[in-house]
C-alpha cells in the first residue's frame, strides 16, 4: 500500500469504486505498538461489519484480506499522531498525520475526507529557517517529511577559520550580521511565493536581526532559541509542531469570525437542506463544517435532495456533510473544517453563498458561532 500525498486529494474525492473504506486511527491512548495493533484490528472488524450488510462473506473476506495483511502501522514515525487509510478496488493508500485525529471507520460509496480536509487546509506544511554564524538552512515540512531546501554558507567565515588554522590572522573578522543581511535578501525572494508559516531557529541575537529583515507576514512570533548546529532534525521538528499549535488555533478563530460577519450580513445559510441545494447549484463560496459531526444518509448530487438516516446502518450510508464538502470542492468552492471544540452554538454546517435565487425559503433563524 503506497503513501498518499496531499496532492492525491483530487483522486480520492473523485473515486467512485464502491465499497470504499476510510479508516482514521489515532495513536492517542495506544501506549505501545501492541495496543495500536489491537485498535487497528477493531477498525477492520467494524469495516467488515458494515460490508456484510450488503455483500456476501466470500466477497468481504477477499476484499478485506489485503488490509488484514498490510503493514501500514509499521510506517508510522515517532512524531506521527495517527494514520489515515483509504481503501477501494482502485485506490489503496495511507497518509501519516502529525495532528490529533479521532478514531473513525466509514464504509460508504465515497471516501470520508472531512478530517483530511482540516489537516490539508490548516497544516499544509511550514518553513524552518535555522541560522548560525556559519550557515542558514531552509527546511520545508510537507507530507509528513522535513526536507532541507537550501543552505546558504558564510564562505568568509569558513575562509577565516581556515586562515586561523594556518596561523594567518590577517583577514578581518566577518560579521554574522553582514551574512544574515545578505541571506535575508535571498530568503525574501524564496519565501514570497509561498503561504506557509515560517519558524526561525537560532540564538537570540541572530533571531531578532533576521526577523527585522524578513518581509513576510507568516513569520511566527515565537521561535526556537538555542544553538541549532547541535540540534537533531527530529528535535527541531518536534519543537516546530509545538509552536504551530496556537497558530492553527488562531486560523480557526479567524474562520469563525469570518462566518460571524457573514451571518450578521445575512450572507450565510445554516439549514442543511438549503446548504445541500446550494452546493449542487454551485452557489457556495465557502462551506463551514464541524469535523467530528456526521449526518448519515444520502445526497442526490444532481438535485441536492437529502435522505437522512438515524445512524450509519450499511455500507451505502454516507456522511451527508462529507458528500456536500466534495460537491462544493468540485464546483470550485472552498471548504473550512472546524474542530469539534470550536463553539458553533447549535449547528454543524453553514455556508456563505453567492445569492439566494435558488432557494424558496428566505426566513431562517441564524445563530452566531464563537
Amino acid at each position: 500500500m503506497k503513501e498518499l500525498l496531499n496532492q492525491d486529494l483530487k483522486a480520492i474525492t473523485e473515486a467512485d469504486s464502491a465499497p470504499m473504506i476510510s479508516i482514521y486511527l489515532s495513536k492517542d491512548g495506544a501506549l505501545d505498538m501492541k495496543s495500536l495493533n489491537e485498535k487497528w484490528k477493531e477498525s477492520l472488524t467494524k469495516a467488515e461489519y458494515f460490508l456484510l450488510k450488503d455483500y456476501n462473506k466470500s466477497f468481504v473476506n477477499s476484499f478485506m484480506e489485503p488490509l488484514w495483511l498490510s503493514d501500514n502501522l509499521q510506517k508510522l514515525e515517532h512524531l506521527d499522531k495517527g494514520i489515515i487509510v483509504f481503501y477501494s478496488a482502485t485506490i489503496q493508500g495511507y497518509l501519516r498525520v502529525q495532528s490529533s485525529i479521532n478514531d473513525l471507520v466509514v464504509v460508504a460509496d465515497s471516501f470520508h475526507i472531512k478530517p483530511l480536509l482540516r489537516i490539508k487546509n490548516n497544516e499544509r506544511g511550514f518553513f524552518l529557517v535555522s541560522m548560525s554564524a556559519k550557515a542558514v538552512n531552509v527546511w520545508i515540512e510537507t507530507n509528513g517529511h522535513l526536507y532541507r531546501l537550501e543552505t546558504f554558507r558564510n564562505e568568509a567565515e569558513a575562509a577565516e577559520n581556515t586562515n586561523k588554522n594556518k596561523n594567518n590572522n590577517k583577514n578581518p573578522k566577518t560579521s554574522p550580521r553582514e551574512f544574515i543581511t545578505h541571506t535575508s535578501t535571498e530568503l525574501n525572494k524564496m519565501l514570497s511565493i509561498y503561504k506557509l508559516p515560517i519558524i526561525l531557529a537560532g540564538v537570540h541575537e541572530h533571531l531578532g536581526y533576521m526577523k527585522k529583515l524578513l518581509d513576510h507576514s507568516m513569520v511566527l512570533d515565537e521561535a526556537i532559541i538555542g544553538n541549532v548546529e547541535r540540534s537533531k532534525t527530529v528535535d527541531l521538528r518536534a519543537k516546530c509542531f509545538d509552536l504551530l499549535e496556537p497558530f492553527y488555533l488562531q486560523k480557526e478563530l479567524l474562520a469563525i469570525e469570518e462566518l460571524n460577519l457573514a451571518v450578521k450580513k445575512n450572507h450565510a445559510i445554516t439549514y442543511i437542506e438549503d446548504i445541500a441545494v446550494s452546493a449542487v447549484y454551485g452557489k457556495i463560496k465557502k462551506l463551514f463544517v464541524v469535523e467530528n459531526k456526521q449526518i448519515w444518509g444520502a445526497l442526490n448530487k444532481l438535485t441536492g435532495e437529502i435522505f437522512i438516516s438515524p445512524r450509519q446502518s450499511n455500507s451505502h450510508d454516507d456522511d451527508i456533510l462529507d458528500d456536500i464538502c466534495q460537491v462544493v470542492l468540485a464546483r470550485g468552492g472552498e471548504v473550512v473544517v472546524l474542530k469539534e471544540a470550536a463553539n458553533v452554538k447549535g449547528y454543524i454546517a453553514a455556508a456563505i453563498i453567492t445569492d439566494r435565487s435558488h432557494l424558496y425559503d428566505f426566513d431562517q433563524a441564524y445563530s452566531v458561532p464563537g
